[in-house]
């Protein structure tokens, strides 16, 4: 058995010791985290090491930025496209021996005609023609991340008032589908068809508590892990203030599969 997550956490850094105690309480054996928002020298490695994980980093300072740390050391690590177009440090691959994982942080995007939303909709075509470069949708393979697209009105707390807003936007909705059309499944709602959960809520305007949230972080997988997947579900106590630390504004989702 082995157990897959995948965590905003909104500055590796600021948030270190609740990421290494969540680790060892959920016996969790590969994190994918989004948001690092560290450059890779001061990347905090050693801790990571000590708890006993190999981590890959692939960051910046301030923004964006993606590490995944895992109990099995990988064969091989990409980081952004594997080429020398620039992905703003938003994607890093890990291929372990039972399965490879993707590691995503999309575009927040921006309003219809501007640059930001151009490059979301590129962005997810970008990540499928990847897809297309180096996977096969008949072996195991793991996209996860956040997406920052809300796929249906399940996914939004009022879709009314997100309507046309980053996020869940009609063209983010068709790029986003688009991309799982390589042979990918959404496994939450594969598991869960009709729950309604969300993984997303705004800090400043206190919409945890009120559950005003957007469900943009995923598990994608391909046929042969669906197929050996036993749970996925989201981790809503790691999204509550814990020992005077602001929580990240995401919760992490996991999964466990039979392999």
């Amino acid at each position: 058995m082995i157990k897959v997550a995948t965590w905003n956490v909104n500055s590796i850094r600021a948030r270190l010791n609740y990421v290494l105690d969540w680790l060892k309480e959920t016996k969790t054996d590969v994190l994918s985290m989004q948001e690092t928002k560290v450059e890779d020298h001061l990347f905090p490695e050693l801790e990571f090491k000590n708890a006993g994980y190999h981590v890959y980093y692939y960051g910046q300072k301030a923004y964006n930025g993606v590490a995944t740390c895992s109990k099995e050391k990988a064969v091989k690590v990409i980081k952004g496209w594997g080429d020398d177009e620039d992905d703003e440090k938003r994607v890093i691959t890990v291929k372990l021996p039972e399965l490879s994982i993707v590691n995503v942080y999309a575009p927040r995007g921006g309003e219809k005609g501007t640059e930001r939303h151009a490059f979301k909709i590129y962005f997810f075509a970008r990540l499928k023609l990847f897809l297309q470069e180096n996977f096969s949708p008949d072996e195991p393979l793991c996209v996860v991340g956040d997406m920052n697209v809300a796929r249906d009105e399940k996914d939004v707390f009022d879709p009314i008032i997100w309507k046309d807003r980053p996020g869940f936007m009609d063209e983010e909705r068709e790029a986003f589908e688009d991309l799982l059309s390589f042979g990918l499944y959404d496994l939450f709602r594969e598991k869960h068809p009709d729950r309604i959960q969300y993984t997303w809520w705004d800090i400043e305007t206190g919409a945890f508590s009120q559950n005003r949230g957007l469900r943009i972080d995923y598990i994608l997988v391909t046929k042969p892990l669906l197929e050996k997947a036993v749970q996925v579900d989201v981790d809503i106590n790691a999204r509550k203030k814990k020992k005077g630390i602001l929580p990240s504004d995401h919760a992490p989702v996991w999964a466990t599969f039979n392999i």
